[in-house]
């Protein structure tokens, strides 16, 4: 019933330690998933699948960046750092602060503070010493330290303006629906952009505050975890009466109590229409349906409520770039 992840992700986690690697394939293993299946075109994987592959790697690994360093670093380390950045009062010293806690750890990454024309930018400096995307990591950092800066000041702060260095690739839609649309890519550094003011914005976390978002168990990984109520009650209600066939827009906003207008306006206001969030649905039952070789491709276009296998054919191409037969030769292939 919640926002599910590119396969490919995980394939961005396992890059520091390779793919290949016998921790690697070991982790995949119990997982019942190949290398190979990290590339299926269009397979996805649940937020809870993917954010314990993450914490799973990094228990393995020991290492709070898992692998993509020079050396690794404790895995309680960014909880420490975190009970200690209470101190800071400003986005500035929290920077400050960061650096010198993690320099003692390494010297491969620092965080810089840029000024221009009415905005300040949180710059990662980061050294890259192997050849590698840093998909992962990049992501991760900026993510989480977005987060953090908006747990210090009490509300979810939004920034003008993500900058990752590698390119853009298909699967990057999620990146929108993490940081928002306006996000470049191949850019000269990575940063997330704020408006000037955000500089001076007073930091007021307390020690309790911040136990409470070490306990968050998405609180490190690529998922979303600010409140979207109206998403998940549509998902919600949708899948509870799949069976049957799928509800219409103003069958969910008459069963939440809502006119047709203002539950369009509630969805508009996290980021979501009805049309994404039933076509998001249709995808993740689809992909979930067409793992089970057992099951025929008209029976699953008939479970989605197609009128015609045709035309989930269409929509399953337009989800993953591929029709339902190829993806299920892919998935299943030896």
């Amino acid at each position: 019933m919640t926002q599910t992840i590119p396969m490919p992700f995980l394939g961005d986690v396992l890059e520091g330690i390779g793919t290949r690697s016998p921790v690697a394939q070991r982790l995949l293993s119990e997982w019942q998933l190949t290398d190979r299946q990290l590339t299926v075109s269009g397979h996805r994987v649940s937020k809870l699948e993917y954010s314990g592959f993450v914490k799973r790697v990094m228990f393995e690994t020991e290492d709070l960046f898992l692998g993509f360093l020079d050396k690794p670093l404790p895995r309680r380390a960014f909880g420490v750092f975190a009970m200690g950045a209470v101190g800071c009062r400003s986005l500035r010293a929290l920077v400050d602060y960061g650096n010198l806690y993690f320099s003692m750890f390494t010297d491969q990454f620092h965080w810089e503070i840029a000024r221009q024309a009415g905005t300040v930018a949180l710059v990662l400096k980061f050294d890259e010493r192997r050849n590698l995307s840093y998909r992962f990591i990049y992501q991760s950092m900026l993510l989480i330290w977005l987060r953090l800066i908006s747990w210090f000041i009490g509300e979810e702060l939004k920034p003008r303006v993500l900058a990752f260095r590698f390119p853009e690739l298909s699967i990057d839609s999620h990146l929108r629906y993490l940081f928002g649309e306006r996000l470049t890519f191949s850019a000269d550094d990575n940063r997330i952009v704020f408006d000037e003011a955000a500089i001076d914005v007073p930091f007021s976390a307390t020690q309790d505050e911040v136990l409470r978002m070490l306990k968050d168990n998405h609180n490190m990984m690529l998922v979303r975890n600010t409140a979207e109520p109206f998403t998940r009650q549509t998902r919600r209600l949708l899948v509870l009466h799949r069976e049957t066939g799928w509800l219409r827009q103003a069958d969910i906003a008459h069963t939440l109590g809502l006119s047709e207008n203002l539950y369009w306006r509630k969805l508009k206001k996290e980021g979501a229409t009805y049309s994404g969030i039933l076509g998001n649905l249709k995808r993740d039952f689809a992909l979930r349906l067409l793992a089970d070789p057992n099951l025929a491709m008209e029976a699953i276009a008939q479970q989605l409520h197609f009128s015609e296998l045709s035309a989930f054919d269409k929509a399953f191409r337009k989800w993953t770039g591929s029709t339902p037969g190829q993806y299920r030769a892919q998935l299943l292939a030896d």
